[in-house]
């Protein structure tokens, strides 16, 4: 059993050390032109694949089947094919000094001040969910891996609340250090593209432990998966349940999401990286799905009977063999996927709520006499902050009220759709509303 302690100090060093790499980005000039190189644009776009990818991928291929895939094959075709459209998404929100989509949607439409509120109440109303998503897959990571941990955390405390201002503190490190009107942060690119070839590396390395140490070679990891693929009813069809309509969901996802309309589009400093990104980021989610399946049907094998949770097979596989080195680096991975959609969503939103709800009531209020200031920035900053750390609380209340129990899969339905936990007869029919909400969150 690993200690919690330990665990915890390596989690913080690993976010000083991508708030290291932030600031280098943001205060040296190399930084900033590796921040602009095609192949860490790239990588930032993975900003996309969550904890929910990270952990909750091999969570529903092992309850669901082939579903889990609609979270890939969705951003693949769009920018295989779509790439184009991506292109002049960015070239339009460069001329109109777009910096949130919300001033997108609203400046196809004169420039409506109501649409842009409107855009953002939805933004914050759908990412809150996403958020406490984020901080269950953290809390249930760390106890999964360190479940006795009183020495770490008093008795009685809670890992959610903890893992909450954490990021919290660490979103308004690096989001609101300084104002810059084109809203480019090339200090989170580098970071967040770091934190991509974290992730990805740990699940790979996961993956590759499975296949050559608990499967023992190829051979007998291609037999366990095709039999399970022949007498698991989940596996069944392809293209079965929710699958083409998460698939469609998924490719509107990776425009529309804030935190990826943010680095696809605001912290694009040259169009032409989308020719890099059109087959590196799908690549990538080609390796990241790789192993799904190896380590899914190890942990039903392994865990047959058990009560281990679906969704930290990719923790408890090198956990239970005594692989600690592996089972922190794949606890750091998770934590990685986590923290990079935390940061990037609440720098998003906070962007929206204060140029499109905050600052406008301000700017009315007469007496306050804020459009005779000559200087905003610092008042923008407080905004913007109280913002971050309004959002992540709701996040955290959210998911204590929705979500405390359960697999991430079931969390993801009742974050946004809690009444139907409460008047059962209305399940069925709430089936197409939660398979829309489970498309929407596994990203």
């Amino acid at each position: 059993m690993l200690s919690g302690w330990i665990i915890i100090l390596i989690s913080i060093a690993y976010l000083l050390l991508l708030f290291a790499i932030a600031y280098y980005g943001d205060k040296t000039a190399k930084g900033q032109r590796w921040a602009n190189h095609p192949l860490i644009y790239s990588l930032s776009l993975a900003v996309y694949c969550s904890s929910w990818t990270f952990y909750g991928a091999v969570g529903r291929a092992s309850t669901t089947g082939w579903e889990f895939m609609a979270t890939y094959v969705g951003p693949v075709i769009v920018f295989l094919l779509g790439w184009r459209m991506i292109e002049k998404i960015i070239l339009v929100s460069k001329q109109q000094n777009i910096t949130t989509i919300a001033d997108f949607i609203s400046s196809r439409y004169g420039k409506s001040q109501s649409l842009a509120v409107m855009v953002t109440v939805i933004a914050v109303l759908g990412t809150i969910p996403y958020i406490a998503l984020q901080l269950k897959a953290v809390a249930i990571s760390y106890n999964a891996i360190a479940p006795g941990a009183t020495d770490a955390l008093s008795k009685g405390s809670d890992t959610a609340l903890f893992v909450t201002v954490l990021m919290a503190v660490f979103s308004i490190l690096f989001g609101t250090r300084h104002i810059d009107a084109t809203e480019h942060h090339p200090g989170l690119v580098l970071a967040v593209a770091f934190e991509s070839v974290v992730k990805l590396t740990a699940f790979l390395a996961v993956g590759f432990f499975v296949v050559f140490y608990l499967f023992e070679g190829p051979t007998n990891m291609i037999s366990a998966v095709s039999e399970q693929l022949q007498f698991n009813p989940n596996f069944q069809s392809p293209f079965g349940g929710s699958f083409l309509t998460e698939t469609i969901l998924a490719c509107a996802a990776i425009i529309c999401l804030p935190r990826q309309f943010h680095v696809t589009v605001v912290e694009n400093t040259n169009p032409r990286s989308l020719l890099t990104a059109r087959w590196l980021f799908p690549a990538y989610l080609i390796l990241l799905g790789l192993f799904v399946l190896p380590i899914a049907v190890s942990g039903l094998d392994i865990f047959a009977g058990s009560n281990v949770d679906a969704d930290v097979y990719v923790l408890m596989l090198p956990s239970v063999a005594g692989w600690e080195y592996l089972t922190i680096f794949a606890f750091i991975g998770g934590l990685s996927a986590a923290t990079s959609m935390v940061i990037v969503a609440s720098i998003a939103l906070s962007t929206m709520v204060c140029n499109d709800i905050v600052m406008p009531m301000l700017l009315r209020i007469r007496w306050l006499k804020l459009s005779q200031s000559k200087d905003l920035g610092a008042l923008l900053l407080r905004v913007r902050r109280i913002t971050i750390l309004a959002l992540m609380l709701f996040a955290y209340f959210y998911y204590r009220v929705f979500g405390d129990h359960g697999p991430l899969a079931s969390l993801a339905c009742s974050l946004l759709w809690p009444p139907f936990n409460f008047f059962p007869q209305l399940s069925a029919a709430s089936t197409g509303k939660k398979a829309i909400d489970m498309a929407f969150l596994q990203a």
